[in-house]
Order: structure tokens, then C-alpha cells, then sequence
């Protein structure tokens, strides 16, 4: 057995196999591996294409060559690569594929190991277009696979409990987008590619301690080529509950050539999903800037979307409404102007045709109407897709079907939204950046619009192309793993165009990922709330980045279920920071009336908590801790808050208290958590939902943390500024 390690973790190889034997956290004496019958052979597969372009599967051969350096570094190579039984219906064959991987126990902070493969191609015909390394499977933490929590990328994060069941259970299985799959080998897989399903390279697995305390497993990609990426999970299902995590990189290896990966790091630590975040967003901050929100923006609290102007050939409102809308809209304090279903036919149709549907009015029509948006104070964003070309479009066998992805068999991916068929659109084809970038600039000249909305760039299953004729096909070899890449030059392109017309103008992107989020005002996020939706994980790595959350009644019949999903969407949009999504029009019905309400409440509370937003720091719900009036501790239950850092050393906190619970005291940290001295004096803003905000004198109780009462209300804020000051109100 091969061994690295440091004074936290200890990894096992097999000598012979290559397969992981034992990844041990030292400090809790836990070894993770325990399944491991699920983990044989070494943690890597390769995909190749034959010259008849067909799908090849590959396992690594045995061990031929292995060398450690003392205690903290291996090399392990298999000269040859073996065909898998379901790849190959004549049964196993062997490639001349070598690989060689390398861990290296000595990469960061202790218990932290780092990954790389060197993938040569001596086979005259194979190419490689996939490597998934590493991959580790039977893992368990702790005692009981029932007691893990796995944080997800998914979007902007997903929680999910009990993994090793939840991702082989019928409900992720029937998952539109990012669902599970049962492979041959009765492996259920959920895999989501970067950028776009996932958001971000990295995983975390954690689990109460067997000897007490918690451990987790964190998983991340350390890789600055951006190349797209399948960020996968595993589970065994309900007879042999393990799971399973690796990374899978679209790369091309041509006969005769070589490629080596950046790193991926494993890494066992105290159990807080905090720490992977803070982890990942410390190297990837090497590689990628923090997006820069004009002053104004980060002020705003609501955007008011209207995907109501047609929609299934059915016209809602025309153009010369828009100043009728944009009234209803600012009645409610909102300025920011969402225009969608502007275009030929409507909403998710005859895409990428856009211009004005001559059944809503003229060019010029829609561009008086923005004009009375901008003269009243307001500024509007128009709605593009970025991603679809409509089969029915007139254009799209000239066009649509060259701008379109290839898989390497040559078919177009299609996607289906109402009652109409698209092709998806390749972003690294410069004729298609082209047209969005135009599409944009004409937008901003023509209608004034100051926003420019990129649907489903962040959000829809991103895929390789093998397409001839894009970017990605002339370079040597053809990179068919190069779809980020095409957005981030897409993204480039149109902020330029827009911003050389209308400095003030910014971006908004569908969902989110961290190498678009660097150059978007906004991201919309959302991942599906039957899905343990979870979007502190993007907001903690990337305070930054602005989310906006929808808050509009959901499309349920039962009104009781609706008005409870309302409070909860509204509740976690406010307690995030996020900024409230809201299509009014019809989403409100009669009988709504009391959700109205409270959402202007709601409304009222956020745009007077929003200049302590702007200029915080989120910290999730670090520093926080609950107690009843008689100091005895507690579980928060239904109340959640988070925690921010104001400039000049204060902290916000946002508190949902959706039973209005009352005899519950919060205790916040100082903003590093001792920076209070004991007895300074504090100046405590306080707002609630449907009462006048309070200030009030307090002092630091012990010298880091300030005990308050949590506001019976179901939304609240507090502000705490040391030495009578009101850190939030103005900037840095």
C-alpha cells in the first residue's frame, strides 16, 4: 500500500490497482473510504473517439510504475488504458493510453492534497475528449450516511441531506435539468457542467465526527483555463449507500499528443462548508475581479419584470402601455423596468429575431415608452436570449443550423419551451457573438435601454461543440470544451458595445457562474425550490455579487400553499440581501390582496435597510448565535438571520421571524468577532416589517458580542455601529 499524508490526512493507494484504499482524517480518526468495494481501480476514466466517431469508454490498466517521495507525494502510472464492457460490445480492449497522476500531500493548509494527470495518446486511433479524474467513490463520513449534508453547485447552491439517498431518489431522478441518472454499472450519477448548471468548481461533503465534533470533505478544480467541466456526484443508492465526487475535463488529445491537468484538491477539515468556500474563492480571486456595481445599482431593492407583453401568440399589453406599467411599478417604489416578450411573436418564440412584434406597435412606440421611463425617473433592461435559435425561424437553415453546437456525431442539441423547438447556439461561433453584441448596441441607440438582460447564459446545460466553422475549430487541435470561453467573450463584447454608448449601462445574467458573475450588475437565481435550493453557498463565496430573487406569488391553485411559499420566498430574499423580483400585472390576483401588502412592507423594509446592503459584507450566519430571555441556548428553529460587516466597523444583521416568535435573544459577534471593546458604546438602528424604525443606545457585553432581542416581527433589521455612527448609511 502507498501512503501520503500530513499530520491531518492520510491518503492509501493500492500498489496494484491504483484504486483509493483509505482517505483518513487524522484528527477525528474517521476513515472516509468506507465502502471500499465501490472504489476499485484508479480513480480516473477516459472517453476517446474512434475514426468512425464513435463513443469509447476507458478504465485505467494496472499499476506498471509507482513512486513516492517520504510521507507526502505519489506517482502512479498505468502505461494502458482498458476498454469497458459497456463501451465495447466485443468486450475489453486495451488502448495505448497512458496516464500518469500524481498527490501531493504538501499543497496548502493541513489535511489539503492535490491532484494532476498527465494523459498521453500513442493510439493512432483514438482521440481523448474526455478525462475524469479524479473520482473518488464509497465515501462516508462519520457513523451514519443519513447524518451527511453535501453543498452543491448547482446554480447558485443546493443542500442536500442525506446524499447518498436524495441523488438516487425518483425525486432527482425526474429533475428537468441537472437529474440524476442510473448508469450500467448501477452507479447514480448527477453531473452538471461548468459554467452554467454549475456555478463554481467546488464541493463540500460534511458529517458529525464519530468521536465528536463534525469533519467534511471538501472538492474543488483549481483550473484557470476555464475549460467546460462536469462537476459530478455519486451514490451507490439505497443498498450500498456511499458517495461519490469527481471532475470530468473536455479536452482534446490527439494521436501523438499529450495533455497534463491543472490541479484538483481534496481536503478533509472541522466540518463548515465556510471553510471550502473560503478555500476556493482564495485562489479563484487569483484568476477572475470582483464585478464593479455603479453606486446607484447597488442602492436598488426591486425590478419589476413584464414577460406579459405576448406571450402564446396572445398580446397583454402593447407598447403605448409601457408608461401605464411603469407607473403601476413606481407606485410600488420600483424604477428598474424589466421589458421581456418584446419580440417577434412573443416570448420564447422566433428566436434570435429580435425586433419589435409589429402587433404590439412600431420601433417607435417602444422606443417612447422607454423614453417616458428615463424622463420619470426610472431606466429600463430588455430581455435577450442568448442561447436558442428557433427551428420554425425563416433564417435558421441559412443560419441557425451553422451557428449551431455539434455534438461529435454531428447532431444539434434541441430544447423545447412551450410549443416551440430550438437549436442551441454555440457561444464560440463569432458570428453568433456578433449578433448579440449588435442586438445589444441596437438596443441601448434605439430604445435607450440602459440594461441588457442575457437569458439563460448562467443557467441552461452548457455542452460541447465539435462544430466546424466556430473559434474553438481553428485552433490545433479543435477544442470542443471551449463554451465558457465563448461566453466570456460574448459578455466582453457586448459590455463593451454597450458601455462605448451609455457608460452607465450594465449587464444582468440568468443564474449565475463566478466567470460571468465578475462582469453582471445582477444575477437572476434560481434553481427549482423542490430542489433544497441553497443560495448562501454563492452568496458567502462571492458576497459581491449581486442576487435577485423572484418574490412573486407562485402559480399554485391552493392559496393557502401559495401564501406560504410567498412568505418563504420573500423571507430568504430579504435575509440574502437579494433584490426582490417582482412581475406585478396578473401575478397578484384578487385574492391576494393581503400578499400585496406585504410586500410592499417587505419593499419598504429593504429599500431602508439597502444602504447598509451596499456596502456590507454578507457572512451568512456566521456570528450568530440564539438564546432564550433567560440566556439558556438555542436552535434558531424558524428564525434565520444573517450576518454583514459595515465599513468602520459595525454589522448588520437581517432577521426573518416568520412566527413572530418573541423571548428570543440574538447574540452577534463584532465584526472580526473580537473587535468590540467590552463596554463601547453602540448606536443600534433598528427597522421592522410594519413598524417605524428605533435607535437605541446599547454597549458590547463581553467585549466581542452585542445580546439583542430579536424583533417580533417577521422581517427585521438591526444596525450596530460603534461610537454612535452610522457606518451603513454612507460609503467605505
Amino acid at each position: 500500500m502507498l501512503q501520503a499524508g500530513d499530520g491531518r490526512i492520510r491518503i492509501s493507494i493500492d500498489e496494484f490497482s491504483g484504486a483509493i484504499a483509505e482517505i483518513r482524517d487524522l484528527k477525528v480518526s474517521d476513515d472516509l473510504i468506507k465502502y471500499p468495494s465501490a472504489s476499485v481501480g484508479a480513480p480516473l476514466g477516459i472517453v476517446c473517439l474512434d475514426r468512425q466517431g464513435r463513443r469509447r469508454e476507458y478504465t485505467a490498466g494496472p499499476v506498471t510504475r509507482a513512486q513516492d517521495s517520504p510521507g507526502n507525494r505519489l506517482l502512479i502510472c498505468h502505461d494502458h488504458v482498458v476498454e469497458t464492457s459497456r463501451s465495447s460490445p466485443n468486450g475489453p480492449g486495451r488502448a495505448d493510453i497512458s496516464c500518469r497522476w500524481r498527490l501531493d500531500a504538501e499543497a496548502g493548509p493541513e489535511g489539503t492534497s492535490s491532484w494532476t494527470i498527465r494523459v498521453e495518446n500513442n493510439a493512432e486511433d483514438l482521440t481523448v475528449v474526455e478525462v475524469l479524474f479524479p473520482v473518488v467513490r464509497g465515501i462516508q463520513l462519520g457513523q451514519n450516511h443519513a447524518d451527511e449534508v453535501l453543498v452543491f453547485p448547482h446554480h447558485a447552491g443546493e443542500k442536500i441531506v442525506d446524499p447518498a439517498l436524495t441523488i438516487a431518489s425518483d425525486r432527482y431522478m425526474r429533475f428537468w435539468r441537472a437529474g440524476t441518472v442510473r448508469g450500467a454499472d448501477g452507479i447514480y450519477s448527477r453531473e452538471i457542467d461548468y459554467c452554467g448548471l454549475a456555478s463554481m468548481t467546488w464541493m463540500d461533503l460534511y458529517s458529525p465526527a464519530p468521536n465528536g465534533g463534525f469533519s467534511g470533505l471538501y472538492m474543488a478544480s483549481y483550473d484557470p483555463s476555464f475549460v467546460l467541466t462536469g462537476v459530478r456526484s455519486e451514490s451507490g443508492g439505497p443498498d450500498f449507500p456511499w458517495c461519490g465526487l469527481g471532475f470530468r475535463k473536455y479536452v482534446p488529445v490527439a494521436p501523438g499528443e499529450c495533455w497534463a491537468s491543472a490541479p484538483c484538491i481534496i481536503a478533509v477539515h472541522d466540518g463548515d462548508w465556510h471553510w471550502g468556500a473560503a478555500q476556493y474563492r482564495r485562489w479563484i480571486l487569483e484568476h477572475i475581479s470582483l464585478s464593479d456595481v455603479p453606486s446607484d445599482l447597488a442602492m436598488e431593492s426591486a425590478v419589476c419584470p413584464r414577460y406579459d407583453f405576448k406571450q402564446n401568440q396572445s398580446i397583454c399589453h402593447r407598447y403605448t402601455e409601457i408608461p401605464e406599467m411603469y407607473e403601476q411599478a413606481r407606485a410600488e417604489g420600483i424604477t428598474h423596468f424589466f421589458i421581456s416578450a418584446w419580440n417577434r411573436q412573443g416570448f420564447d418564440t422566433d428566436y434570435p429575431e429580435f425586433v419589435p412584434d409589429m402587433e404590439l406597435g412600431s420601433s417607435w412606440n417602444l422606443a417612447r415608452g422607454c423614453e417616458y421611463v428615463r424622463d420619470h425617473g426610472g431606466f429600463s433592461t430588455f430581455y435577450i436570449n442568448v442561447r436558442l435559435f428557433d427551428l420554425e425561424s425563416d433564417f435558421f437553415p441559412t443560419l441557425g443550423r451553422t451557428w449551431a453546437i455539434k455534438n461529435h456525431d454531428g447532431a444539434m442539441f434541441h430544447e423545447t419551451y412551450g410549443p416551440r423547438m430550438f437549436a442551441v447556439i454555440c457561444p464560440d461561433c463569432e458570428e453568433w457573438r456578433k449578433w448579440v453584441a449588435d442586438t445589444a448596441g441596437w438596443m441601448v441607440k434605439a430604445f435607450g435601454a440602459r440594461g441588457i438582460y442575457l437569458d439563460q447564459l448562467g443557467s441552461a446545460e452548457p455542452f460541447p461543440c465539435y462544430g466546424a466553422g466556430h473559434a474553438h475549430s481553428g485552433r490545433s487541435p479543435a477544442h470542443h470544451g471551449r463554451y465558457n470561453h465563448g461566453y466570456l467573450k460574448m459578455i466582453r463584447e457586448v459590455r463593451d458595445r454597450t458601455r462605448d454608448l451609455d457608460p452607465s449601462s450594465f449587464l444582468m445574467i440568468e443564474n449565475c457562474g463566478d466567470i460571468y458573475s465578475q462582469y453582471a450588475y445582477a444575477n437572476l437565481t434560481w434553481n427549482g425550490a423542490f430542489y433544497d435550493e441553497f443560495f448562501n453557498m454563492y452568496k458567502y463565496t462571492f458576497p459581491e455579487f449581486i442576487q435577485v430573487n423572484m418574490v412573486n406569488p407562485r402559480r399554485i391553485a391552493d392559496r393557502a400553499e401559495r401564501a406560504a411559499w410567498f412568505y418563504k420566498d420573500v423571507a430568504r430574499a430579504f435575509v440574502l440581501g437579494s433584490v426582490f423580483w417582482t412581475e406585478l400585472g396578473d401575478r397578484f390576483c384578487e385574492e391576494d390582496d393581503c400578499l400585496l401588502d406585504y410586500f410592499r412592507a417587505a419593499l419598504r423594509l429593504r429599500t431602508q435597510a439597502a444602504p447598509y446592503i451596499a456596502h456590507g459584507v454578507y457572512q451568512d450566519d456566521l456570528g450568530i448565535a440564539f438564546a432564550t430571555d433567560d440566556g439558556l441556548p438555542v436552535v434558531s428553529g424558524p428564525i434565520t438571520a444573517s450576518r454583514w460587516i459595515l465599513p468602520g466597523g459595525g454589522v448588520l444583521v437581517l432577521i426573518s421571524n416568520p412566527e413572530q416568535l418573541s423571548g428570543i435573544e440574538i447574540r452577534v459577534d463584532g465584526p472580526d468577532r473580537h473587535a468590540w471593546v467590552d463596554g463601547a458604546e453602540l448606536c443600534v438602528n433598528a427597522g421592522a416589517l410594519l413598524a417605524e424604525p428605533t435607535v437605541f443606545g446599547t454597549s458590547a457585553a463581553d467585549g466581542s458580542r452585542v445580546t439583542l432581542e430579536v424583533p417580533r416581527s417577521q422581517l427585521s433589521f438591526l444596525s450596530m455601529c460603534p461610537g454612535g455612527g452610522d457606518s451603513g448609511a454612507s460609503g467605505p
